[in-house]
């Protein structure tokens, strides 16, 4: 673990050593076959999908309730189709989307996939997007068709592809359970891939952001993570749509205040 995912990691640790907390760190390697029994709490920003499946099969409930977030939670989050179907669900507001498996179209959230045309996102729902080519912005016909071949070739197995939202694209950080939510315009922040640009520079259009976390709040406690991160698209109403939900971010734009309530959450859990 390096960088930002480091700084919060060593932060909440830090702070739960000053509430009196005894705190023992190990490598994510060192996940899989660990004793946790004598444990009260164990937190985790663990990315290897391997590790986490195998730490989900080898630990029993009693177990797994003790992690913040959870391990199927994580697992969960790394499954973008799993993320939009959930909030699907809980009427959490979000672009329309199909899910498809190779060729074969699984899902639709308008029941025909004919009302869903480009512009559209084509993403990986294999695991956490690691790569530029895990997310494709599509603006025809040809260009979806050129980024699902791509998928093809890097043998892809579960895709979602979502329409496109025009707006002002916001970055959000929240801990479920306690008052703490942040956001920035992804303008302001490190780009991971460049993709912001293609909404451009933000309108500031208003909005309510207590309206966001009470949505945020809804998913994270459907998913059992606590403690999260996504995006939303504002429009000039100032109405907002899910376009991306994760688990544990680095929080490097509020890294001390989001340690305070990570490690607030943990104790109370």
């Amino acid at each position: 673990m390096a960088g930002n995912d480091a700084a919060i990691f060593i932060a909440v640790t830090d702070g739960l050593k000053e509430m009196g907390h005894e705190v023992e760190t190990i490598r994510e390697s060192e996940m899989v076959g660990f004793d946790y029994s004598s444990y009260d709490r164990m937190f985790t920003m663990a990315r290897d999908l391997y590790s986490l499946v195998m730490l989900e099969k080898e630990t029993d409930v009693a177990t797994q309730r003790k992690f913040i977030n959870s391990i199927d939670g994580i697992l969960s989050s790394t499954n973008k189709a799993a993320v939009a179907t959930q909030m699907l669900e809980a009427g959490i507001p979000q672009p329309e989307f199909l899910v498809g498996e190779k060729r074969n179209l699984l899902y639709c959230s308008t029941g025909s996939k004919d009302d869903i045309i480009p512009p559209l996102w084509l993403k990986n729902c294999d695991g956490s997007a690691t790569v530029a080519e895990d997310t494709a912005f599509c603006s025809s016909r040809e260009e979806f068709e050129k980024a699902f071949k791509n998928f093809e070739e890097r043998d892809v197995n579960l895709w979602i592809a979502q329409e496109h939202q025009p707006g002002d694209l916001v970055k959000f950080y929240g801990v479920e359970g306690t008052d703490f939510f942040r956001w920035n315009y992804a303008s302001h922040g490190h780009s991971k891939f460049g993709f912001e640009e293609v909404n451009g520079k933000e309108k500031g259009f208003p909005f309510k952001a207590e309206r966001i976390k009470l949505y945020a709040d809804m998913i994270a406690k459907k998913l059992n993570v606590p403690i999260y991160g996504g995006d939303v698209i504002i429009d000039e109403q100032g109405d907002f749509w899910f376009i991306d939900f994760n688990d544990f971010p680095s929080f490097s734009s509020c890294t001390e205040d989001a340690a305070k309530a990570i490690a607030k959450r943990i104790v109370q859990s």
